[in-house]
């Protein structure tokens, strides 16, 4: 083959193998990101509570009521959401990762780049999965008069929402959830970065792509944690604005955060930091270790 007929060649078959690795990075994402969630989501459950229950919201209900079963049930409110709306934003998320890493490359720049690029990307989903899940994660954390919203389930929080606040409603919140995201994967990025290509010195010199995906795993809890730990504050005013009723003029990250130390001070900023961290860190851990080993199982292939 002459170097023109291989040059037409690679231009040919390269749309249609870029259009399968894509494909298969989000089927690998997709995956990887619903185990992580079936593991943390009572976590996230008692975070997003947590970051609800204001001093004006102290009547409200307790977390768990009735039998054991209730319990668990209460714990897992609005997985039903993640079902519909994680494997998608999942994939999306990994995938643009891949994608931000051939564009961008590497460095503590760059790494900040491809997680503001994935953020946004993957937050076109993960917006409506936050609003439908989160209000239903928080029923009877708070005062029915300042709920956005009660439903019974998945389907009826997605129908209530439409018809009453319409597509915008499934994307409140959306510039405050990457707010909240963009600092998150670029501290997250550069610093999982960091411990990688620190561990790939560390285990036999090897390079930090070919280390093992428990080592990424560590990785990924360690940054997830200092990051999220960081970044908690405006988790906090991002869940509030997606799951409260508010005043003309008062629904920015910017009011609530004020309005929070006002009332509630530092460690109302901070009320729920503990069970987020237990929620997003291992989740990281998991999903990366998934996903790396579903590549390296397909790369062996």
């Amino acid at each position: 083959m002459t170097r023109a007929m291989e040059t037409n060649a690679n231009e040919t078959n390269a749309p249609t193998t870029n259009a399968r690795t894509t494909t298969t990075d989000v089927t690998r994402g997709a995956f990887a990101g619903v185990i992580a969630r079936i593991a943390t989501h009572p976590f996230d459950t008692l975070k997003a509570r947590a970051q609800v229950r204001a001093r004006t919201m102290e009547e409200a209900p307790r977390v768990a009521t009735g039998g054991r079963f209730a319990r668990a049930r209460t714990l897992y409110a609005g997985f039903g959401a993640v079902v519909a709306f994680a494997p998608l934003g999942s994939g999306i998320y990994f995938a643009s990762m891949e994608r931000g890493n051939e564009v961008f490359g590497q460095g503590p720049i760059a790494s900040c780049a491809t997680g503001a690029v994935a953020q946004a990307s993957a937050g076109m989903v993960y917006a409506p999965l936050d609003v439908v899940k989160e209000r239903l994660q928080t029923r009877g954390a708070i005062a029915k008069e300042l709920s956005a919203g009660t439903y019974r389930g998945v389907a009826h929080a997605i129908g209530a929402i439409a018809r009453e606040e319409g597509i915008r409603g499934f994307f409140r919140g959306y510039w405050a959830q990457n707010f909240v995201w963009w600092p998150w994967s670029a501290m997250y990025f550069v610093l999982y970065d960091d411990f990688r290509a620190r561990c790939g010195g560390a285990f036999d010199g090897r390079h930090a792509r070919d280390i093992e995906p428990w080592v990424s795993s560590a990785c990924a809890t360690a940054a997830a944690a200092c990051a999220t730990i960081a970044t908690h504050p405006l988790d906090l005013a991002k869940t509030r604005l997606q799951t409260m009723k508010f005043a003309p003029g008062e629904a920015s990250v910017a009011r609530v955060l004020r309005n929070v130390f006002a009332r509630e001070g530092v460690r109302g900023l901070f009320a729920g930091v503990g069970a987020r961290v237990a929620s997003v860190a291992p989740g990281s851990a998991i999903s990366f270790y998934v996903y790396e080993t579903l590549k390296r199982w397909e790369q062996r292939l």
